[in-house]
């Protein structure tokens, strides 16, 4: 499904809701074949559990108000790289 014009590889893993764990190695190893930028939705996984930067990502985004407040008293987002 990769063409020429594809410029990213976007996924989500753990899946929500299925939770389904992507392999993320795999992933990485696909996006440098192809010269794609990789980026995982990690918000369903906190970042001490599942680090996809490990295995290739390139941006990571994770979910500050689920899983590093835990209150809802705030509404954030991060994205590293």
């Amino acid at each position: 499904l990769i063409r020429p014009e594809t410029r990213i590889l976007y996924a989500e893993s753990p899946t929500n809701p299925g939770v389904d764990v992507l392999d993320l190695e795999a992933l990485g190893q696909l996006a440098r074949k192809h010269n794609l930028l990789l980026v995982i939705d990690n918000c369903f996984a906190p970042p001490y559990l599942q680090q996809p930067i490990r295995f290739g990502a390139d941006l990571v985004i994770h979910s500050g108000t689920k899983l590093m407040d835990g209150q809802g008293r705030v509404l954030a987002g991060i994205t590293v790289g």
